[in-house]
């Protein structure tokens, strides 16, 4: 630990501030930024606040001020501008119906987008649960779940450094296929465009589709998206990272067998589904295993962590990692990461590049059921704890 035991302060404002979003700051510190209620009324703004590699705040105290128009703003999300800022965006209610605007903010702090931030999409019906990815180009892809008809649809936009909408005014349609399409996730395609998915209903049941937007906004594969998975029971919450190859992994929440496991299916750059149809049950342990947290391990690999409940009624945190080739590199059930007392849950990962994966959750072990604590674990390319 190198910072101050138990973490630095980043905000300690008056109410509460929750729902925050970090990335790099490019300089092995951090940027963040979240909701805040500390002006009262209930209605909630957005802050940020970079810590540099000494864990010390480099901008005001208790963050700066993103946006603080009348009504709520909430949702934020966040992406590098590839400068050592970040552009943020959130879901605004300043026209009391739910809009998306977004700031940039430079590596010292200061706004460099219109006083609040400028409009994204502000068409009819809510826009909300916003994500976003750099172009890398300094802008940034944002993706929704748009309620401009009577059902969730998936809309996209990008803007570029100096907050010009680049797209179609309102975004471009990313999916409209009927029912409920929602929980988009996004991630670059290295070429100035995105590969998203998402939960989509159009079956009758939760499936998961995925699409490509080049850095034009125009889709490159089969309208509304191909079918990552379309098994019986629902697909639920999924996850994606870059495969390197221009193509992605994507992993979820499956219901096919009664109980929650976890699939992964890769995706190349032409929309093509690698491996076995509606997905690889890479853990289908008795139990439960859900909320799956990923990432690329740098190589063309990919590593995945896990809630899991094959051993209790509490949840525990299982991982694996898939090489290149798709092998399996750890245990074939999944590797424990922890099976402490109580509950270990929500847990994220991420990875050295060379197979190496460091893996924190939050966890009841303490057995005081009024708050958790935070741990995190070191997982080595063999799949044994530590260095």
């Amino acid at each position: 630990v190198l910072w101050m035991g138990n973490g630095v302060p980043v905000c300690t404002a008056t109410e509460n501030q929750n729902k925050l979003r970090i990335i790099s700051d490019g300089e092995g510190g951090v940027i963040i930024t979240w909701q805040d209620i500390r002006r009262g009324s209930g209605n909630y703004d957005i802050y940020a606040q970079r810590i540099d590699k000494e864990g010390k705040p480099r901008w005001a105290e208790n963050g700066v001020a993103v946006c603080t128009e009348v009504n709520a703003q909430n949702s934020p999300c966040i992406a590098t501008d590839g400068s050592g800022g970040a552009i943020v965006i959130w879901q605004d209610l300043r026209t009391n119906y739910a809009d998306l605007y977004a700031q940039r903010i430079s590596k010292d702090g200061e706004m460099l987008w219109a006083i609040d931030g400028v409009l994204i999409c502000g068409t009819s019906g809510a826009q909300s649960a916003p994500v976003a990815v750099d172009d890398g180009a300094g802008g940034v892809i944002v993706v929704w779940q748009d309620f401009r008809r009577s059902y969730a649809d998936i809309y996209a936009q990008r803007v570029d450094g100096s907050g010009k909408i680049l797209w179609d005014k309102n975004g471009v349609a990313v999916c409209t296929a009927s029912g409920h399409e929602s929980f988009p996730v996004i991630i670059s395609n290295k070429a100035e465009g995105a590969v998203i998915a998402w939960i989509d209903t159009r079956n009758g049941n939760n499936d998961v589709f995925s699409q490509q937007l080049d850095g034009n906004g125009a889709i490159h594969w089969k309208e509304n998206g191909v079918a990552v998975s379309i098994a019986k029971g629902n697909q639920n919450y999924p996850v994606i990272t870059s495969d390197g190859a221009g193509g992605a992994y994507i992993a979820w929440s499956d219901m096919r067998s009664g109980e929650s496991d976890i699939y992964i299916q890769r995706i190349d750059i032409a929309g093509n589904a690698l491996w076995i149809e509606d997905g690889w049950g890479i853990c289908t342990e008795i139990g439960i295993q859900n909320y799956v947290n990923i990432d690329n391990d740098g190589a063309g690999g990919v590593s995945l962590v896990w809630n899991d409940s094959r051993k209790s009624t509490f949840f525990d945190v299982y991982a694996q990692w898939i090489d290149q080739k798709g092998q399996l590199r750890w245990s074939d059930k999944g590797l424990a990461v922890s099976t402490a007392s109580d509950t270990q849950c929500y847990p994220v990962i991420t990875n050295d590049g060379i197979g190496r994966a460091v893996i924190s959750w939050q966890d009841a072990r303490n057995k005081d059921n009024s708050y958790w604590d935070i741990y995190a674990q070191k997982v080595n390319e063999k799949g044994s704890l530590g260095q």
